[in-house]
């Protein structure tokens, strides 16, 4: 097969273009992915490299790992090329519509072959087909550590909110920003030695937030600081639990990373998200916070939880971790298969 060119964009970054992204430097979980993808296209005859980049001949299939932000004057080149070559576009629509609501407008799909989400209600595989968001298995090795060396519970979130009315999201689904917050303060309240808050934007006001710019933000004690996605694996395999919500819930199919960092670092999530969550991981690999509806029910389950039923949930996630299909389905290996095979039909 003669050499094909593919061009990709994502992460919304100017930085990642000129082959930015491929840095395996960057701080973003798309990269280690797309390193990897990179690399196997190459073994293929086939040369992925971010858009801007000047190829031989004209390039075969342009990916959009989300669209373009609109703000950004730098994009303009980017929807112009969006704009021009609407048979070799494919998009793929990552983020919730909580962060990029425009991901989902229909009228901007018009511009795309191809659109593949994690939304099951949109799959009709015509123009809208199924994928699964990948992981990277970096951590998928991980020892867990014994039940009594383990601190309690953590929560690792960045400091965020919806900037969109909550109205303009019921057909997507009930943001759970809120609710993050709502699990924090009641933690700190209760158990504040034995719960710990990481992640980016806590010990200062949001950026966009008039109200907390001017008049002041609020502080949590059991706030611990940043943590780099390189030991984000490590800190976590240090707790029994972690409060695990997705931005977003009642979507079915949404399910990101947060979960597999936890199962990666033998972390038992306590999860809320994908409505159909069991229909891609069995129910004994996780805590559902949904089985509970409040904190309090919750905390009064997980302090109830001996060594013996807290293994239990660490068997099931190892032996989740060593199976070949869920592995293939989910991970950056059968990603890059599904790349070639679904994405690109070569």
């Amino acid at each position: 097969m003669d050499k094909e060119y593919i061009g990709i964009f994502t992460a919304n970054r100017r930085s990642y273009l000129r082959n930015g992204v491929f840095d395996p430097k960057n701080q973003d979980e798309w990269t280690p992915i797309i390193v990897y993808l990179k690399r196997y296209l190459r073994q293929k005859n086939i040369e992925l490299n971010t858009l801007d980049i000047p190829t031989e001949k004209p390039i075969f299939k342009y990916i959009y790992i989300d669209l373009p932000y609109i703000w950004q004057h730098w994009n303009l080149p980017i929807w112009k090329t969006i704009l021009l070559n609407r048979e070799r576009n494919i998009l793929i629509c990552h983020e919730s519509p909580i962060i990029i609501p425009y991901n989902y407008w229909k009228i901007l799909h018009y511009f795309f072959a191809k659109i593949y989400t994690w939304n099951d209600d949109l799959v009709d595989n015509i123009r809208y087909f199924k994928i699964h968001l990948p992981q990277h298995s970096v951590g998928n090795k991980i020892t867990a550590k014994k039940f009594n060396n383990k601190k309690f519970l953590i929560l690792i979130n960045a400091n965020k909110s919806s900037f969109l009315p909550f109205r303009l999201l019921s057909q997507f689904g009930k943001e759970l920003y809120s609710e993050r917050i709502k699990a924090l303060e009641f933690f700190e309240h209760t158990i504040p030695n034995d719960f710990s808050l990481l992640g980016r934007g806590w010990n200062k006001p949001k950026k966009y937030n008039i109200t907390e710019l001017f008049l002041g933000y609020k502080k949590y004690h059991t706030y611990k600081g940043e943590v780099k996605i390189k030991d984000k694996l490590e800190l976590l395999s240090n707790f029994k639990y972690c409060i695990c919500f997705e931005n977003l819930t009642d979507a079915k199919g949404y399910i990101t990373e947060k979960i597999f960092h936890c199962f990666q670092a033998k972390c038992v999530p306590i999860y809320w998200g994908a409505s159909n969550i069991e229909k891609y991981i069995p129910k004994n690999c996780f805590i559902d916070f949904r089985d509970f509806g409040d904190c309090e029910k919750l905390l009064n389950f997980i302090a109830s939880i001996d060594e013996k039923r807290y293994n239990r949930y660490i068997k099931n996630i190892e032996k989740l971790l060593s199976d070949k299909k869920f592995v293939d389905t989910w991970f950056e290996k059968g990603f890059a298969k599904f790349f070639v095979k679904d994405i690109l039909e070569i």
